[in-house]
Formats: structure tokens, sequence, C-alpha cells
């Protein structure tokens, strides 16, 4: 649990760094914007459906059945209290984007509705799929299987991540401080799981 406590403090440091960034050198924006132009015109040669369908894929509205089948899976398996801290970390990432959104009022690269800071699809899809990715590791027992289902919803973070670039919705920034806050709460679910399992 040290290193977990650890990934939670680096973690906490960078996206602290990122906020103040934020809030208080002027000059990010236009650093951050001329990033997010070289990236969308890199991937304005791909079919436009790709980050729309990941992106609708992150949703508020859409996520919820992902949640409701691993729910599903862990509950028939009798791992309750791994469903209640999936579903609560999942769903509170929520409340703690909304809260710090809020508190910076970034305005999107585009005109879009909400603030930029920081990217709530990041946020849920990497504590999600964290989560998940950390549940097969410690109980799929095939190597073929721990492997594929890993590098697949790593791959959904990834794209759901760079769909949000790709749409001009967030800056570079903020998917950043979108992973780094997802990367606590699933650490703090696995600090919270192996605490329950030592007792």
């Amino acid at each position: 649990m040290k290193r977990n406590w650890s990934y939670i403090a680096f973690s906490l440091v960078i996206l602290v760094i990122l906020t103040l960034l934020v809030l208080y050198m002027p000059g990010l924006r236009e650093i951050d914007m001329e990033i997010l132009k070289t990236i969308r015109k890199f991937l304005g040669q791909f079919p436009s459906y790709i980050p729309v369908f990941f992106s609708n894929y992150g949703g508020v509205g859409n996520f919820i059945w992902p949640q409701i089948t691993a729910g599903a899976v862990l509950i028939s398996h009798q791992k309750y209290l791994k469903t209640f801290l999936l579903i609560f970390f999942t769903q509170g990432s929520y409340v703690v984007v909304d809260n710090i959104k809020n508190l910076v009022s970034r305005e999107r690269p585009t005109i879009y509705e909400g603030f930029s800071f920081p990217s709530c699809h990041t946020v849920t899809t990497t504590v999600f799929y964290g989560i998940i990715i950390y549940l097969i590791n410690h109980y799929v027992r095939s190597p073929f299987w721990r492997i594929t289902l890993s590098l697949l919803f790593g791959f959904m973070i990834f794209m759901v991540a760079l769909s949000r670039l790709w749409l001009g919705v967030h800056f570079l920034s903020d998917i950043l401080a979108g992973l780094f806050l997802g990367f606590v709460f699933v650490n703090l679910f696995i600090i919270l799981d192996k605490f329950f399992s030592a007792r």
C-alpha cells in the first residue's frame, strides 16, 4: 500500500502544479492552443466518427451501462464491497470534477457548454477502467485474457482522452489533469481493497 500512497502523492503534486499553471500562467492557454491545433491537424486525416464514438462512449449517459455490467459480474462472484467501491469512485469522480471545474472556471478551446479543466470524460474513464484493469489482473487466471483485456481497457482510456482533444473540446493540460486525478481514485480503490481484504 505504500507504493499506492506514493502514486497518489505524486499524482496530486502534478495535479496541483497543472491547476496553478492554468490559474496563474496566462501564456499557458496559447501554448495549449498551439498544441491542440497541431494534434487536431494530424488527426484530421482520419474519419471523424472515430472521436465521436469514443467521446460519446465516455459520456455520462452512455457510461452507466459498463458500470451496471461490471457490477453484475462482481455481484455474481459475491464481490459486494468491490462493486460498491467501483460504483462509488466512478460516480464520486463526477462530483469532484464538477467542483474543480467550477473552482478553476477555465473556458474551453471552442464554443462548448461548461468549463474545461479537468476533462470529466478522461477522469471517469480512467477511474472505471483503471479499477477494472486492477481487478482483471487479480482475478483472471489466464495470462492471455489478463493481457488482452488489460490492453483493451487501457486502449479505451487512451482513446476517450484522445477523442476529447480530437474534437477540440479540451486542452492537453485538461486531459493530463484528468488522467492524474483518475489515477488518484484508482489507487484509493486499491488501498481500500487491500485494507478490507487483509481483515
